[in-house]
């Protein structure tokens, strides 16, 4: 079949938001910022990006789900490629109705490391010890001050709370949350956040999110016990630094993963257990996870409070 367009036009002339939103995926402005934009539809959840000149996607729940237009078609609609090829020549030749501009956006960055701007951003961020959004959700001034995280909350300008993530060079990445958005800054590079760290520890304990990790200590305060956190899903980066840890640390005996009682917290703790698995870490590996399903320590932490 011979096509006005490419392949390659398709890749990088279709704006992955629009075509997701005319298959009925929503942008989750929470999770969203200018280079990386969240999108549902029902359990469904995918990130969209650019890479290069490419409009490029993942899912957030299948680590085999990836790639261009073209690949996030045929995941969910198992059309043959001479298909999608049709379908999207008349999408470039103005043949089909389009969505709504409110329900998608015109454009995206790409995603580029920028040391300096992480930097230059964090100079304006302060330590906490008392955070409104952060208070909201159960976590007290105590615990902040407390010699476990002191120095490793911060505010922004803005009054966000600030996590900072930190590599080889120092600060290299930070993300910000307050009750109407989650995201890392643009430019960000994703390690881990972790909280301090003492001689003595013996168990690290592994969170989804610093708020799991906060109110799990709340719930808990485990002794001789440190925390690292992933934002999220783990990348193969993470999963690197985490081997490292599990290798290099000497008086480590236990590692607990206290994710989330969810589909993405199970796939997590699958490819948790398999990276330390890897690094031939000897001592013990347990799950906690709150019991109930779709919770987080979070959720418990506030269910406690308001008994």
């Amino acid at each position: 079949m011979n096509y006005t367009y490419s392949f390659a036009d398709f890749r990088q002339q279709i704006n992955l938001t629009q075509y997701a939103a005319h298959l009925g995926y929503e942008i989750d402005k929470k999770k969203s910022t200018r280079s990386s934009i969240a999108m549902r539809s029902g359990a469904d959840k995918i990130i969209i990006s650019r890479k290069g000149a490419n409009w490029v996607y993942f899912s957030v729940s299948d680590d085999n789900d990836n790639g261009s237009i073209v690949n996030f078609i045929q995941k969910r609609t198992h059309k043959e490629i001479a298909e999608i090829g049709k379908e999207l020549n008349a999408w470039l030749g103005g043949g089909v109705v389009l969505p709504e501009a409110r329900n998608y956006v015109p454009d995206v960055q790409e995603q580029v490391y920028d040391p300096a701007r992480i930097r230059r951003i964090f100079r304006n961020c302060r330590p906490t010890t008392n955070h409104a959004y952060l208070q909201s959700r159960g976590i007290t001034g105590a615990l902040l001050s407390s010699d476990r995280f002191t120095g490793r909350i911060y505010t922004d300008r803005y009054n966000n709370a600030a996590f900072p993530h930190y590599g080889p060079r120092g600060i290299c990445g930070l993300e910000l949350k307050n009750a109407e958005k989650a995201v890392f800054v643009r430019g960000s590079e994703k390690t881990l956040w972790r909280s301090n760290v003492r001689a003595v520890d013996n168990t690290l304990i592994i969170a989804e999110a610093v708020i799991d990790a906060l109110s799990y200590h709340q719930l808990f305060a485990l002794e001789n016990s440190f925390y690292t956190v992933t934002g999220g899903g783990m990348s193969p980066e993470q999963g690197g630094i985490i081997r490292l840890a599990a290798q290099n640390l000497p008086a480590l005996k236990t590692i607990i993963l206290i994710t989330d009682n969810d589909e993405g917290g199970d796939k997590l703790t699958a490819k948790l257990k398999a990276v330390i698995a890897e690094s031939g870490f000897k001592g013990e590996v347990i799950r906690h996870s709150p019991q109930g399903r779709g919770d987080d320590w979070n959720d418990v932490l506030q269910a406690n409070q308001n008994q």
